[in-house]
């Protein structure tokens, strides 16, 4: 047995727990090693569609200037920031009680589950009225858009994500 084994200790293990209760005498209590946790520098907002994730969180960190995927939040559900335009809450807890200045926000194409049959064209235009609106909500951040998709070249598929930036007003 290595470190790691010992990493997360289950003191009720789930096969051990009865039916579909939840209650008190139910709950499993997971023993997890602590993070610290660091400050937030960033706020990224995209779909929850995995696909380009690491692409745009990649861009994110290297045009915001971000030390580690742990400097910023990440606020996730289909559709990205056009589905997401009036969900506040965690853009503004990053904005005004943490003082984030660098906010990332985005979308994809290529299929997208909050956006069903929908070209890329038009999901690539909501993003940048949304990202409109979000320059003016929070105006002393620097924004950065990502819209990713997949573009064929032959037989070969490529994700490649289209990049824009605004300073501050």
């Amino acid at each position: 047995m290595n470190d790691h084994d010992n990493a997360v200790t289950d003191a009720n293990p789930i096969s051990e727990q009865q039916g579909n209760r939840l209650n008190a005498e139910t709950w499993s209590e997971l023993k997890c090693r602590y993070t610290e946790d660091p400050p937030i520098l960033g706020f990224l907002q995209l779909c929850a569609d995995r696909r380009f994730h690491r692409c745009i969180q990649e861009k994110l960190q290297e045009h915001a200037k971000l030390p580690s995927r742990e400097a910023y939040w990440i606020h996730a559900d289909a559709g990205g920031t056009p589905r997401m335009a009036d969900q506040k809450l965690a853009p503004n807890y990053c904005y005004f009680d943490q003082n984030v200045r660098l906010m990332g926000w985005s979308a994809h194409g290529d299929k997208c589950g909050g956006f069903p049959n929908i070209p890329d064209s038009e999901i690539e235009e909501l993003l940048l009225e949304t990202v409109a609106d979000k320059v003016l909500d929070y105006p002393e951040a620097r924004h950065f858009v990502y819209f990713a998709t997949i573009v064929k070249t032959g037989d070969v598929d490529d994700a490649v994500v289209h990049c824009r930036a605004y300073e501050p007003l």
